[in-house]
């Protein structure tokens, strides 16, 4: 069995009761958290929480050589844990498709992910949202302050009178960033940061972070 388990959006009391127990009931732990991070604890503080060892996997780790997560759910029971929830924008249906090829049985417990609590915490109707988008840092495009697929996002829903969620950038797992030995603030995209890359195109425009 493969449960994929989203752990929600702070800390290690963010998941559900329902991934608590899935997670206690796991044989073998394995976490990604190159696409998110929970910004209020660490793995170590997440192994002792729950009890249990969380073994980290990288971009690679997970995308181009997923065979130990898989060899490790045709014995035994494993749980893979994201943050937010495993299947919105930090999506994982290849793992699973993969999983399913091999006759792997899986099953995922949701939690709370930034697209559901974004309408929530504004008060902005979750019906009103259009595509979403992520804003890259410059550096990671190569192109100019804000990619030409961002700006038609936004102007497509903008014209259809719809609200834009607009991820910001991370860094992790980067090497470029490794070697550049950038601090915090430079591997995690700041509201400063992209209300600047943004205000260029529409500087008139409210925007909540």
């Amino acid at each position: 069995m493969l449960t994929f388990i989203g752990l929600g959006l702070y800390d290690e009391r963010s998941i559900t009761v329902e991934g608590r127990e899935a997670l206690a009931a796991a044989d073998r732990a394995f976490a990604e958290f190159y696409t998110s991070r929970l910004v209020g604890t660490t793995v170590k503080e997440l192994e002792a929480y729950h009890d249990t060892e969380i073994e980290l996997r990288d971009r690679a780790g997970v995308e181009r050589d997923p065979a130990p997560i898989l060899d490790a759910a045709e014995e035994e029971d494993v749980a893979f844990l994201t943050a937010g929830d495993t299947m919105i924008s930090t999506t994982h249906v290849d793992l699973r498709l993969r999983a399913h090829e091999r006759g792997i049985e899986t099953r995922v417990i949701h939690g709370v992910s930034a697209q559901s609590a974004a309408a929530g915490l504004t008060g902005l109707q979750n019906y009103r949202f259009g595509k979403a988008t992520t804003l890259p840092f410059p550096s990671a495009h190569g192109g100019g302050d804000v990619p030409d697929s961002v700006i038609e996002t936004i102007e497509a829903n903008r014209e259809r009178d719809l609200h834009t969620l607009v991820y910001l950038d991370i860094k992790v797992d980067d090497p470029t960033a490794d070697a550049a030995g950038l601090g915090e603030d430079e591997r995690f995209m700041t509201g400063d940061h992209a209300a600047e890359l943004l205000a260029a195109n529409w500087a008139d425009e409210l925007a909540v972070l």
